[in-house]
C-alpha cells in the first residue's frame, strides 16, 4: 500500500510539472473549406463547315466551397491559327462564380474558306482567384473543332472604282482605288494587280509600287487596293482609258487570270496655269449720236494667265439691228495671245437712217482655248455696251428710260446656310438723257422651304426706296441677308421688282434676277476612340471609333485610315459618299514595334460640297510594354507555399508587377467588350 501511495504521489508531482494541455484529449478540428475549383461542363467538340462562323459557349461550374473571382478566359493561338480565326476578341471575363454555380464564357470564331476536312484543336486558358485565400488558380482545356469542306473555286471581280479627285488636273496628284470582291465559293490567294497604260506623257506613279499584292480574299469578302498617280503637266483635258490587270490563285495553286478591267480618268483644265483673257479699255461713243452715223468700238484683249491663249475669236454683235447695223466684219480671229501680251481689236457700226431714239446694246464676246484643255472645251468672256441714238425731231418722251442691275456681288462669295452675308447691288439708268425718279424696289424669292423664305433681310425690309437716278447714272446699295439653316446647297434666284417714273411722271415696271449660290457647311462628328490603354511589342491591338455625318450635305470620297509610327492591319477604310444623317464604324489594328509611349491618329479625309478637301484627326496615345515572361513553377508546388525572406526578390517581386499588368489587361478587355457591345459583330465588321 505504501508503495502504491508513493507511486501516486510521484505521478501527481510529475503531472503538475508538465505544461497544461499535454494530457488533455485533442479535439478533431472541423474540415477546412475546399478552395474554388472550376470545371468545364460544356461539350469538348463542335462541328462546323469551312467558311462558316460559329459561336462557342464555355460553361464553367465551381465545385469548390469558395467563390471563384476575376475569371479571365483566353483562346491560346496554336497550330490551328491558320484555319480558325478568332472574331471580336480572344478574351472573355466573368466577375465571379459562387460555389455550386455556373456561368458561361462566349467567343466567336470563323473557319477559313480553304480549311480541309479534319479535326482542329482550340486551346483555352482560364485564370481565376480564390475569394478567401486570394490564391491564383488556372485551368487549361482543349475543344475539338471538326470541319467539313468541299471543293471551291474563287472568282474575283472589281466591284467599285474610285477616283479622288473626280476630275484630275494637269500636273496634279490623284488616287485611283479598286474594291475587289470574291464572288466565288473559295478563297482567292496570292492576288497581284497593276495598272496598264501608264506613260510619262499621260499618267505615272507618284509613290508606292507598280504592283499591289494581297494575301487572300475569302469568299463573299472584299478588300481594297489603291495607286497614287500623277498627271503629266502638259496633259490636255479629256477622258483617258486605262486598265487594271489582276491575277490570283485557288487553293490548289492554280493561277487564274490575268483578268482586265477598264476604267477612265477625266482630266480637266488647270485654272492656275491656264490662259486667262481680260477685256479692257473698251471705247465707244458715250454721248448721243444721230441717225446714219459711224460708230467705232475698240477694245484691248490682255492675257493675264500662264499659258498661251489659242484660236481666239472676238465677236461684237448688235442686239437691235433696226437701229444699229455692222459696217465691218463682226468677228475677228487671233491665232494666239501669249501670257502678258495685249492685242487691240476694232469694229465699225452704223446707226440706221430710221433709228429711233433709244439705247442700242452691243454684246462683245471673246472665246478661246489653250494647251491645257481640249479644243472642244472653250472659255468665254463677254461684256455688254450701249450706243445711244437720238433721232432728230422726235419727242423726247418717246425714249423709254430703263433701270437695270448692272452688277452684283456677295461677301462671302459662297453664301453659307445659317449665316449672314452682304449683298452689293448696283442700279443703273441706261438712258443717256432722261432721269428716273420715285424708285421703289422690292425683293422676292422664287423658292421657299418648310421654314419659309430662304433669304431674310437683317435689320431692314425687303423693300427700299431711291429718290432718283440721273441719266447714265447708278446708285449702289448694300443689304445684309440671312440664309435659313436648312437651305439646300444650290443656286437660288431672287427677283428684284422695279417700280419707277420718268421726268414726265410716266410709270414703269421692270424685273431683274439675282442668282445666289448657297453652300451647306460639312459637319463630321466622331465618338470616343476605343483602344487598350496598354499593349505589348509585336502584338496587334484594336483601335475603333464611330463617326457621323451631322451636316446637311453629303461628304464625298471619304477615307478613314490609321497614321503613326506602327504597322497596321485593316489600317484604312474607304467609305465613299457619306450621306447626311448616316453613321459608320471603323476598326483597325496597330502593331507597336518599340516599347514606350506611342501616339497615333485616326485620319478622316473627304471633299465637302464645294469640292474642297477636308481633314479631321482623332489622336490617341497608349503605353507599349515589352512582352512579359510568364512564371514557371515546379509541378505540384503552389507559388505561395514557401515564405520568401524579407527583402528578397524571386517570385514575389515578379508577381506584383504581373498582377498590375493583368489588372490593366482585364480593365482593357472589359472596356473593349462594353464598347463593342453597342454593335453586333456583323455591324462592326469591315469588309476585308
Amino acid at each position: 500500500m505504501k508503495r502504491l501511495l508513493s507511486r501516486l504521489l510521484i505521478f501527481a508531482i510529475i503531472f503538475t510539472m508538465l505544461p497544461a494541455g499535454v494530457w488533455a484529449s485533442e479535439e478533431t478540428p472541423p474540415p477546412a473549406d475546399e478552395p474554388a475549383n472550376l470545371i468545364v461542363e460544356s461539350s469538348d467538340t463542335i462541328r462546323t463547315e469551312a467558311g462558316e462562323r460559329e459561336n462557342i459557349s464555355i460553361e464553367l461550374k465551381n465545385i469548390g466551397d469558395n467563390t471563384a473571382e476575376n475569371i479571365i478566359g483566353r483562346i491560346i493561338p496554336g497550330t490551328s491559327r491558320d484555319v480558325i480565326a478568332v472574331r471580336s476578341s480572344s478574351f472573355d471575363t466573368i466577375s465571379s462564380i459562387d460555389s455550386d454555380e455556373s456561368d458561361v464564357l462566349e467567343y466567336s470564331i470563323e473557319i477559313d474558306d480553304s480549311a480541309k476536312t479534319g479535326t482542329y484543336s482550340l486551346d483555352f486558358d482560364i485564370e481565376y482567384v480564390d475569394s478567401i485565400t486570394s490564391e491564383k488558380l488556372a485551368l487549361e482545356f482543349t475543344i475539338n473543332v471538326r470541319v467539313t469542306s468541299s471543293p471551291t473555286t474563287p472568282e474575283l471581280i472589281v466591284s467599285r472604282v474610285d477616283l479622288m479627285p473626280v476630275i484630275v488636273l494637269p500636273g496634279g496628284d490623284f488616287i485611283i482605288g479598286f474594291e475587289l470582291e470574291n464572288d466565288g465559293d473559295g478563297p482567292a490567294r496570292d492576288i497581284k494587280a497593276s495598272i496598264k497604260g501608264l506613260t510619262v506623257d499621260t499618267f505615272s506613279l507618284r509613290a508606292g509600287l507598280s504592283t499591289k499584292t494581297l494575301t487572300s480574299i475569302n469568299r463573299g469578302k472584299k478588300d481594297y487596293i489603291y495607286f497614287e498617280l500623277k498627271a503629266a503637266k502638259g496633259l490636255k483635258a479629256g477622258n483617258y482609258e486605262l486598265e487594271l490587270e489582276y491575277s490570283y490563285k485557288d487553293d490548289n495553286g492554280t493561277k487564274i487570270g490575268p483578268e482586265k478591267e477598264g476604267f477612265s480618268i477625266q482630266v480637266g483644265s488647270n485654272l492656275e496655269q491656264a490662259a486667262n483673257l481680260l477685256l479692257q479699255n473698251i471705247t465707244y461713243p458715250s454721248g448721243p449720236l444721230g441717225q446714219n452715223k459711224e460708230v467705232k468700238v475698240s477694245m484691248e484683249i490682255r492675257n493675264q494667265g500662264q499659258s498661251i491663249a489659242k484660236n481666239v475669236v472676238v465677236n461684237a454683235d448688235s442686239q437691235e439691228s433696226s437701229g444699229l447695223v455692222p459696217k465691218s466684219l463682226s468677228t475677228a480671229k487671233i491665232d494666239a495671245i501669249a501670257p502678258g501680251e495685249t492685242v487691240k481689236v476694232e469694229f465699225l457700226f452704223l446707226t440706221a437712217p430710221n433709228a429711233m431714239t433709244s439705247n442700242y446694246p452691243i454684246n462683245i464676246t471673246v472665246d478661246y482655248t489653250d494647251d491645257l484643255v481640249s479644243p472642244e472645251l472653250r472659255d468665254q468672256i463677254s461684256q455688254m455696251i450701249g450706243v445711244f441714238v437720238n433721232a432728230p425731231d422726235e419727242d423726247a418722251n418717246l425714249s423709254t428710260p430703263k433701270l437695270i442691275i448692272d452688277r452684283y456681288s456677295f461677301s462671302p462669295t459662297m453664301v453659307e446656310a445659317g449665316q449672314n452675308f452682304e449683298m452689293y447691288l448696283s442700279f443703273y439708268n441706261t438712258n443717256s438723257s432722261r432721269a428716273v425718279r420715285n424708285i421703289k424696289i422690292f425683293l422676292t424669292a422664287e423658292e421657299e422651304t418648310d421654314s419659309g423664305s430662304v433669304f431674310t433681310p437683317v435689320n431692314s425690309s425687303n423693300t427700299f426706296y431711291i429718290d432718283s437716278i440721273a441719266p447714265k447714272g447708278r446708285v449702289e446699295k448694300t443689304i445684309t441677308m440671312f440664309t435659313i439653316p436648312d437651305a439646300k446647297a444650290k443656286t437660288y434666284t431672287i427677283t428684284a421688282n422695279f417700280e419707277y417714273e420718268d421726268s414726265a411722271a410716266n410709270p414703269y415696271q421692270a424685273q431683274e434676277f439675282i442668282g445666289i449660290p448657297v453652300v451647306q457647311q460639312s459637319r463630321l462628328e466622331t465618338g470616343e476612340v476605343g483602344y487598350f490603354p496598354e499593349s505589348y511589342v509585336g502584338q496587334s491591338t484594336p483601335v475603333s471609333v464611330e463617326f457621323y455625318n451631322t451636316g446637311k450635305v453629303t461628304l464625298y470620297n471619304m477615307m478613314v485610315k490609321l497614321e503613326g509610327d506602327f504597322q497596321t492591319e485593316n489600317g484604312q477604310y474607304y467609305v465613299g459618299n457619306f450621306d447626311s444623317g448616316s453613321s459608320e464604324y471603323f476598326e483597325g489594328y496597330i502593331i507597336p514595334m518599340n516599347p514606350g509611349e506611342l501616339s497615333g491618329d485616326i485620319v478622316f479625309t473627304f471633299e465637302d460640297s464645294t469640292g474642297q478637301m477636308q481633314e479631321v484627326r482623332k489622336p490617341f496615345t497608349l503605353n507599349v510594354m515589352d512582352m512579359m515572361p510568364m512564371p514557371e513553377f515546379p509541378e505540384g508546388e503552389p507559388p505561395f507555399e514557401e515564405p520568401m525572406p524579407e527583402g528578397s526578390g524571386g517570385i514575389k517581386s515578379f508577381l506584383i508587377p504581373a498582377g498590375v499588368a493583368l489588372a490593366a489587361i482585364v480593365a482593357g478587355v472589359i472596356f473593349y467588350r462594353n464598347r463593342k457591345a453597342k454593335k453586333t459583330p456583323e455591324e462592326m465588321e469591315i469588309d476585308e
